[in-house]
């Protein structure tokens, strides 16, 4: 196959199906996005149009406070006054202004009436009527109410300005007897304003289906046979959106109804649809643009390749023409120019090279050799040691065999572990190693002890943490001074640090140098020239940007030092921050 085939293959591969499919993909995303977030911001907006609507309700309802606590509506309707004179100007002068600023307080209200139970009550106007006179729909909810609460229904859910009416008995002042029924008809104006907040305008429509019924087909006009079966479901979901449809809907528990708003799906996101097929055709003609200009550009460089090729295939040892070609010039330098030039160039030094075969063997030789005599492995270095303690031992040596034996140890741990960490028992056995030697060497003037309080098999630790501070503490302690120097090693923690400290009794440093090496230690810029010339110093600061780099937190290398009296070098781990905090932190 062609190397122009090849490109073409893998642009439809690799460049055109891929940008085709993820376009597809998130244009198919960023629809589901903005019609998700539509139906739940139309929902929270339905939740907060049936909230205003219950505070709405609620002070409807406040109206039967009014009446039920009022003594001259509960004697009216209990029988108290004897006389229909006394009755008449209880109602004209205190039950008449209650009712009158009761409908000035709520607008909505269309009629107030109270039904009474009593007929030796006179009936007064429209406002009291005798309890025969209560239609069938009001004495059905009259008979389910519950002593204390009211009940609402909607007179005609199918209207497109719904009325609403409110009942709740009435009792007298012991609350012992109920003598009347109050209701109250809302007019069509409340669910208007209702059905504004909920966006109910232009294509949108609103439907109220009572509990326990399901939406008929001609509930609402043009509602699909999908969205009836999914409205009719046991599952009732606060919203969905189909290929048609969006529904949202909530359960209006005071009216007794479920409240279902419903759009279309072609008229709400018609503008988006507009700018799908704009959006389509423009990455269609921008794809087919890029398409032909890459298959320009692509060929382009491909017949160059290409000649090169075909004069590659002719060459031979008899055959050391330089490629030349009329389409390329002697200052075309660019990327294929400069393999052109570099391809005739190897050929002219192809003559010389053959010639050149002999001396090209004998540094072949040579190099083999170097080769050969790198191949001496660390365990050479391991064998020839143990040989020395075994002649030492077989000689009653002991102190060769433990030295041998020791150093060992010591070459082992420094050149056969690949990895750059280790756990603390194994860094404190290597400087117990190192030690030994460096008693053996200084006699009496050195002795050491350890003190090792934590579970040192479970702390990892950089290699090499503390072999660096035991050699300070020699060579400026011990071997400073012609007096025995004592070296402690302790390890101990708290509740939050795990601490090692290392110090010796020897000679100690000056002030000025100690604040040098501390403000090194800190990371200080200012001093790093006096870095060469501490002595020491650079393998403490090594240590210290290892613990930190190592542990991370607030872990450091602290060092104390009294001229005289000796130096202390502790290492803080602070729990938590290692890298392996679960070795560190002890429970």
């Amino acid at each position: 196959m062609s190397i122009v085939r090849k490109i073409i293959i893998g642009y439809i591969f690799f460049v055109f199906i891929p940008v085709v499919t993820f376009g597809y993909y998130y244009y198919v995303q960023i629809y589901g996005n903005l019609t998700q977030q539509f139906v739940e911001s139309r929902q929270k907006i339905l939740e907060q149009a049936k909230a205003n609507m219950k505070a709405d309700l609620t002070r409807i309802e406040s109206v039967h406070r009014l009446l039920q606590y009022n003594p001259y509506v509960t004697d009216y309707l209990g029988g108290v006054y004897g006389s229909d004179a006394e009755s008449i100007y209880a109602y004209n002068r205190y039950i008449s202004p209650i009712m009158t600023q009761s409908l000035f307080a709520n607008p909505e209200i269309e009629s107030l009436r109270i039904y009474k139970t009593k007929k030796q009550v006179l009936r007064i106007t429209d406002r009291f009527l005798d309890m025969s006179s209560l239609d069938a729909q009001g004495k059905k909810i009259a008979s389910s109410l519950k002593p204390g609460q009211g009940g609402w229904i909607v007179q005609s859910p199918e209207a497109q300005e719904p009325r609403l009416a409110f009942y709740q008995n009435i009792y007298n002042p012991e609350f012992t007897e109920i003598v009347g029924l109050l209701e109250l008809r809302i007019g069509g104006s409340l669910m208007q304003k209702f059905y504004k907040a909920i966006g109910i305008e232009g294509d949108w429509e609103a439907i109220l289906l009572p509990f326990g019924e399901e939406a008929a087909e001609d509930t609402a006009s043009g509602m699909d046979e999908e969205t009836l079966k999914l409205l009719g479901g046991s599952d009732n979901k606060p919203y969905f959106i189909n290929r048609k449809t969006i529904v949202n809907q909530l359960s209006f528990e005071e009216l007794g109804v479920r409240v279902v708003a419903i759009g279309k799906v072609d008229v709400v996101f018609h503008a988006i649809k507009r700018k799908e097929m704009i959006l389509i055709s423009t990455v269609i003609v921008f794809l087919a643009a890029l398409s032909l200009a890459y298959y320009v550009l692509a060929s382009t460089i491909t017949k160059r390749i290409l000649r090169l090729a075909r004069h590659m295939r002719n060459l031979d040892d008899n055959n050391m023409r330089p490629y030349i070609s009329k389409h390329d010039s002697p200052n075309r330098l660019d990327e294929i120019g400069f393999l052109i030039m570099t391809y005739n160039s190897m050929i002219q030094r192809m003559d010389e090279l053959i010639n050149n075969v002999h001396r090209a063997e004998l540094r072949n030789k040579e190099a083999a050799y170097k080769v050969l005599q790198a191949q001496i492995k660390p365990h050479f270095l391991y064998n020839t040691l143990e040989t020395i303690r075994m002649l030492a031992e077989s000689n009653n040596d002991k102190e060769v065999a433990d030295i041998s034996f020791w150093f060992g140890k010591l070459m082992r741990y420094s050149l056969s572990s690949k990895e750059d960490h280790t756990v603390l028992a194994q860094e404190i056995e290597t400087v117990i190693f190192y030690l030994k030697i460096h008693k053996m060497r200084l006699r009496n003037r050195l002795s050491y002890e350890l003190d090792i309080d934590v579970d040192a098999d479970r702390i990892d630790c950089p290699r090499f943490m503390l072999q660096p501070l035991i050699e300070n503490s020699i060579v400026h302690g011990a071997a400073a001074t012609l007096r025995p120097v004592h070296i402690r090693l302790r390890a101990y923690e708290t509740a939050d640090e795990v601490r090692i400290s290392i110090s010796d009794s020897g000679a100690g440093m000056p002030e000025d140098k100690l604040s040098r090496l501390r403000s090194l230690l800190m990371g200080d810029s200012d001093n790093n020239s006096s870095r060469e010339t501490e002595g020491g110093g650079v393998g403490l600061i090594n240590v210290s940007e290892r613990v930190k780099s190592f542990f991370g937190g607030d872990s450091r290398l602290v060092i104390d030092s009294e001229q005289g009296v000796g130096t202390c070098l502790t290492i803080i781990i602070t729990k938590g921050a290692a890298v392996n905090d679960e070795t560190i932190d002890s429970r």
